[in-house]
């Protein structure tokens, strides 16, 4: 029997939940292909930064029921994510990515075989191709790290878009994250991208997280989560990637 909880707690909660779903680039990428580059990324809740690679991933688009393949310039990658769109939103190229960054309270290096690990058993059971899918994407971090630091989104936010390389168009991006966030800290981070205008602020977040963005949305959404850009709804995607509408 233990006698002091106290004592054991924080040899316990040493994990904190987290996903970190490549395939999410596909529904990025109607926005990120284009903008103009080249492209600094910085993602706001990266984990482990496997999102920060849209231009090192192989994308096999489902055109109503057309297939169309969108490869690196070297060559198809060893990480293939497939995804339903329709044809106004195809993407035709990938960015051109010169700087990738990324803020966590809790960061995760793909280096590490323990913390891999970690994110590898928070996958589904049943979720075999997300495995796959994890385990490759880390492969391709590991070859070229990001610049992954851990904090406060509010605070290193601001320092990383500061660190981005002159001459490229800088972009903060995320994924199911202010979810997490109260209501509060989600404004905060509204007013925050408002105060960098030369900044392209693309969210990918569920109904209701960013009521102004989820007002705008006239289709039935059916747990779909909406992707826009600077506060304007653009699309409704799956949520792990798989699928992709236009508004």
């Amino acid at each position: 029997m233990i006698d002091n909880w106290s004592d054991v707690l924080p040899a316990v909660m040493v994990r904190s939940t987290q996903t970190n779903e490549a395939a999410r680039c596909a529904v990025l990428l109607p926005v990120l292909s284009r903008l103009e580059g080249p492209l600094s990324l910085i993602e706001a809740g990266a984990s482990a930064g496997l999102c920060l690679y849209p231009d090192r991933y192989s994308y096999r688009y489902d055109v109503g029921g057309r297939a169309a393949a969108l490869d690196p310039d070297t060559g198809p990658s060893s990480v293939v994510i497939p995804c339903r769109i329709d044809g106004a939103a195809l993407p035709t190229q990938l960015p051109d990515v010169v700087w990738r960054a990324g803020a966590d309270l809790f960061p995760l290096d793909v280096t590490d075989q323990e913390q891999m690990e970690w994110l590898d058993a928070l996958v589904w059971p049943e979720h075999e191709e997300r495995r796959r899918r994890l385990h490759g994407a880390a492969r391709i971090a590991a070859a070229e790290p990001a610049h992954l630091v851990r904090g406060d989104l509010i605070t290193t936010i601001p320092e990383l878009i500061d660190q981005a390389p002159d001459g490229s168009t800088v972009v903060v991006f995320h994924s199911a994250v202010l979810v997490y966030l109260q209501p509060e800290d989600r404004q905060r981070l509204v007013e925050l991208m408002r105060a960098f205008p030369r900044v392209v602020w693309i969210s990918n977040e569920g109904a209701g997280v960013l009521p102004a963005v989820t007002d705008q949305v006239r289709k039935p959404i059916n747990g779909r989560t909406i992707v826009s850009v600077n506060g304007r709804a653009r699309g409704l995607a799956g949520p792990h990637g798989q699928s992709y509408e236009s508004l």
